[in-house]
C-alpha cells in the first residue's frame, strides 16, 4: 500500500528529474564533444534520466497514463522553459500562451 503522499508528491519529483537532465543536456553541449567534462555531464544527465524513468514507471502503477503522463510533462515543458529563459533565451507571445494553455489543459485533466 503507497501512502497517500507519496502518491502524488513523486509526481514533481519524477518531473523534475527529467526537466533536470534536459538542463544537464544543455550544459553538456556547450562542452568540447569527447572531452572528459562533456563525459561527465552527459553522464549525470543520463543518472537523472535514469532515477527520472523508475519514478515514472512507479506512477504509472499509481495513476492512469492518460492523466500522468500530460502532468509531468507540463511540469517539465515549465521547469525547461523557465531554465531557458533564466539563461536569456527569448519567449515570443505564441511561446507564452502555449506554457499558459498547457498549465490550463492539466487544470482541465485533473478537475
Amino acid at each position: 500500500m503507497t501512502p497517500a503522499f507519496l502518491r502524488y508528491a513523486l509526481i514533481p519529483v519524477s518531473a523534475t528529474l527529467s526537466a533536470l537532465a534536459q538542463i544537464l543536456l544543455k550544459h553538456t553541449s556547450s562542452r568540447s564533444p569527447w572531452s572528459a567534462s562533456w563525459f561527465i555531464w552527459l553522464a549525470l544527465s543520463a543518472a537523472l534520466y535514469g532515477l527520472s524513468f523508475f519514478a515514472y514507471a512507479y506512477l504509472l502503477r499509481l495513476h492512469p497514463v492518460s492523466r500522468i503522463y500530460p502532468l509531468v510533462t507540463v511540469i517539465v515543458i515549465v521547469v525547461v522553459s523557465a531554465y531557458g529563459f533564466s539563461i536569456g533565451e527569448s519567449f515570443g507571445l505564441r511561446h507564452l500562451l502555449g506554457l499558459a494553455l498547457g498549465i490550463v489543459a492539466i487544470v482541465l485533466l485533473l478537475a
